[in-house]
């Protein structure tokens, strides 16, 4: 039976359909079997790719699900509660480790091969954390209870799934972009010389919880067009306070069901130095060309080489690409930082990026970066939001 329903859940947010969850479970299912895997098991530790298959929202470090390949019915174990996606999950307290490995040992053959999500950092997703996430006593006790199967790494899997969105993760995807370009809004707004930026940071935030945006820290860099030192704090600043000159870069993240979404916008309090109009133009010039690249088919490497390669009059440019959604659904791209994998990736429709390429001064005094959420459609890439792209002078 498929839901349509709209209704709210207890977080405020609206559900995705049953439509939306047996996709993703038979995406992962069909990925499985062309990898030779009888089972693909998220394990503990892998929070938001245990979300993204049960919606369980109130469990992002406490759920589990084993999906078999075979056709099998998922198995969930999670401590906290159910939903139309898993109406009868397995339910345990806060030991883990037994629960889940016999959820496993149900889902299985003894001499099954196993791919794990979050072993290790891949390439789309948790590429912050090239160790992996995977909580070490509950997929040892797994591993004990099977030890004639076979367990291999199964990130990039799901993390292939999650890089191409549906029509239902867009659309929320876009309400997130909203309510991170509301925020902007009020920070624009408010700023005025004299202002703590803590209460400048408060009126933003209350903005966007009121819009119904989940909880996610603004970053904001506050620094001054006459000094080339600037502080960046991913999280309230105490004791900060803005004057005549000060610049904010605003970097607004919003999450609406699940999908994350960054609008980047610099705010300077005064006039527009003449010595940022170089700067500024040039990485308008990076931002659209990104933006021509971005097309199916085209690779990682060849949107970064163009990018790059844009630098003039001493003034660099950097390609900063990385994906929203649910994280990380995309690879990292700083420069010239990057997986050398992901140079030979393809772009395709239905990705999703925050894009905000960087151009860096010839005396290296000004270091500016703007942009904000891009689809990539059959046609080519779009921007998300509305607003328009380039700085804000207030004055």
């Amino acid at each position: 039976m498929e839901s349509t329903s709209t209704k709210p859940d207890s977080d405020g947010w609206s559900s995705y359909s049953l439509a939306e969850r047996d996709r993703r479970w038979n995406a992962v299912r069909e990925r499985g079997r062309a990898a030779g895997l009888d089972c693909v098991f998220v394990p503990l530790g892998a929070g938001l790719d245990s979300c993204y298959l049960t919606q369980l929202r109130g469990s992002v470090q406490t759920s589990c699900i084993a999906i078999p390949t075979d056709g099998g019915a998922p198995i969930v174990v999670t401590d906290r509660g159910s939903n139309d996606w898993v109406p009868d999950p397995r339910h345990c307290r806060r030991d883990f480790a037994e629960p889940v490995a016999q959820a496993l040992v149900d889902a299985v053959q003894p001499n099954a091969r196993i791919g794990v999500v979050g072993l290790h950092g891949g390439l789309v997703t948790h590429v912050r954390v090239p160790d992996g996430v995977v909580n070490d006593t509950a997929f040892a006790a797994a591993m004990l209870r099977l030890p004639n199967a076979t367990f291999e790494d199964a990130t990039d899997l799901l993390g292939f799934v999650r890089f191409v969105k549906s029509d239902e993760e867009f659309a929320a995807l876009r309400r997130a972009v909203g309510i991170a370009e509301a925020g902007i809004e009020v920070l624009v707004q408010a700023a005025r010389p004299g202002m703590e930026v803590a209460i400048l940071y408060a009126h933003a935030f209350e903005r966007m919880l009121a819009m119904g945006s989940h909880y996610y820290p603004l970053t904001l860099t506050i620094g001054s067009h006459a000094h080339s030192q600037s502080q960046r704090y991913v999280d309230v600043p105490r004791g900060v306070g803005l004057a005549e000159g000060s610049v904010i870069g605003a970097e607004v993240s919003a999450v609406w069901d699940w999908q994350l979404a960054e609008e980047v916008q610099p705010i300077v309090l005064g006039p527009m130095p003449e010595s940022w109009k170089p700067v500024v133009d040039l990485q308008r010039e990076a931002f659209e060309t990104g933006l021509a690249h971005m097309r199916p088919g085209t690779t990682f490497g060849e949107l970064i080489d163009a990018v790059n390669r844009l630098g003039r009059s001493g003034m660099t440019v950097e390609a900063v690409l990385y994906g929203c959604g649910y994280g990380d659904d995309g690879p990292l791209v700083i420069g010239d930082a990057f997986r050398p994998e992901a140079r030979d990736l393809h772009i395709e429709a239905g990705n999703a990026f925050v894009w905000k390429p960087t151009v860096i001064s010839a005396d290296g005094r000004v270091r500016y970066a703007c942009g904000g959420a891009i689809a990539v459609t059959p046609n080519g890439a779009e921007r998300l939001g509305k607003r328009d792209h380039g700085p804000v002078s207030i004055t």
